[in-house]
């Protein structure tokens, strides 16, 4: 990547709404579907991110005491995690980035180098624990995705302060910026339950967050890999993903994998994230580009996709706006069939984040 590049990459960045109208549930659609003995205000905030389908499914799979208790738990956690959010968010002052999409945000950045794209998706959650950021600068690029962990109090948080480091210290590695990443969630965990001492009851950490960052220089691409955030690199009619134990993998080694049960079943089960716990016995490594090469980052909810689906759509777009456009609106609508019979067995709802770059 050359000097000018870097430079329009800078003056050109936008950050605009998602383009594909993704499908939620107002009150209304909610009320329908349930008797009226099991109609509560507010459910739109609750379920208004499940599809028609598996809303429908909740409601007949149900009696009115159990619904009953379903809708208080789930309003319960939500306010919960509310006031997590809320109070952690103050202390970090948080700011809107035109170059990072994070901490429970919906959108798209879009530059001359790469394009990103973020949302909650379909029939997961109702809020989104993913985050990115594209961070140009005169003699590099860096690319980050993040995942918050999901049995964590407020995933997203960690995603958002980890983005945010990377902003603010351009100068530091990405090693450098995680282990920072950890002492500041470490630091925020402690002043939330002093401001409400009964956050010490939870039993697992407040934040944390899976993470990939690629540091591009020239033609060479440094990965920095903590987690579950994979990384899909196309050379010509080749793709290869990067698991999470730093393994590339070809198309008929990700197709065994898929057709594995057991796999399917531990896929999203990781042994290292950014926060209380994080192990920094890792190192990063790198490899070398060429022009054409594409290189496709994403947090882990792009496994809804076949690996031949994700290498279809790289192959039939060669503009990373279309192809991010083309991988998220697959995601959504493989995500709406879950739980019907046409859904593969590998579909799983999750948030959904791509970035893609061509290295020219």
């Amino acid at each position: 990547m050359n000097f000018n590049a870097m430079l329009s990459c800078v003056k050109q960045m936008e950050r605009i709404p998602i383009p594909l109208k993704v499908p939620a549930l107002s009150r209304e659609d909610i009320h329908r579907l349930l008797s009226k003995r099991m109609r509560y205000e507010g459910l739109d905030q609750l379920f208004g991110h499940f599809t028609h389908v598996y809303m429908k499914y909740l409601a007949q799979a149900m009696d009115q005491y159990t619904w009953f208790r379903y809708v208080e738990s789930e309003a319960k956690n939500h306010i919960f995690k509310k006031m997590a959010t809320d109070k952690l968010y103050r202390l970090l002052k948080k700011q809107k980035h035109p170059n990072i999409c994070a901490g429970n945000e919906h959108g798209m950045v879009i530059s001359d180098v790469a394009v990103g794209l973020t949302h909650r998706g379909v029939n997961y959650k109702a809020v989104n624990e993913d985050g990115f950021g594209i961070f140009c600068h005169p003699d590099f690029l860096r690319l980050v995705v993040c995942d918050g962990v999901g049995d964590c109090l407020v995933g997203e948080v960690a995603s958002y302060v980890i983005l945010d480091l990377f902003d603010k210290h351009p100068d530091r590695s990405s090693y450098e910026v995680f282990q920072v990443a950890c002492r500041k969630l470490r630091k925020l965990e402690q002043a939330l339950c002093e401001i409400i001492p009964e956050f010490e009851c939870f039993p697992n950490e407040v934040s944390q967050a899976a993470a990939t960052a690629l540091t591009i220089t020239g033609n060479e691409c440094e990965v920095s890999q903590v987690g579950d955030v994979l990384l899909f690199w196309s050379r010509d009619d080749h793709m290869e993903m990067l698991s999470p134990m730093g393994q590339w993998l070809d198309l008929d080694q990700l197709s065994d994998l898929f057709a594995d049960n057991n796999y399917l079943a531990s896929r999203h089960i990781i042994s290292n994230a950014i926060g209380k716990n994080y192990d920094p016995d890792w190192k990063p490594w790198s490899f070398e580009m060429k022009p054409g090469d594409v290189l496709v980052l994403a947090s882990d909810g792009i496994e809804t996709l076949h690996p031949q689906e994700v290498h279809r759509m790289i192959q039939t777009h060669a503009d990373p706006r279309e192809l991010v456009d083309a991988l998220f609106k697959e995601i959504i609508q493989a995500n709406m069939k879950w739980q019907t019979p046409s859904a593969p067995i590998y579909t799983k709802p999750d948030n959904a984040t791509v970035v893609v770059y061509q290295h020219k």
